[in-house]
């Protein structure tokens, strides 16, 4: 392999693992902005937050099967396929709480959205 090969597949490694890390702390924030819905569940305002919270939980997962989508995830066809699956299932978990808000329902988006926030991270330090 030429160098200007090597530099391009370096280059390509490193914008993959951005694109992880990127993801990862979105999927972070989403949890966390999540948890404090959960957390003042009886607040005055919660509504409008957990419509916030729900909304912009939507955005990341929506842009997690965009990114599938346009390949620009480079990851096994096995893990693009459950990553998809989980994307579907999280979308399910936020209809469910908005049409019957729950803090169970809530705690298991939180879960989800946590779980693979962690090992977008994991995945990025074995690549």
């Amino acid at each position: 392999m030429n160098p200007e090969q090597q530099i391009l597949q370096a280059q390509c490694h490193i914008q993959h693992a951005d694109v992880m890390m990127g993801g990862a702390a979105q999927l972070d924030d989403i949890a966390a902005q999540l948890m404090t819905v959960q957390r003042y569940w009886n607040a005055p305002h919660r509504e409008a937050h957990l419509t916030a919270a729900l909304a912009d939980s939507r955005a990341v997962w929506h842009g997690i099967q965009t990114a599938l989508a346009k390949g620009v995830l480079e990851l096994p066809l096995e893990v693009q396929h459950n990553l998809l699956i989980l994307s579907v299932y999280a979308d399910s978990k936020i209809c469910a709480c908005e049409e019957v808000p729950s803090t169970d329902v809530l705690g298991s988006l939180i879960a989800l959205t946590r779980t693979l926030a962690g090992s977008l991270k994991e995945w990025r330090v074995a690549a």
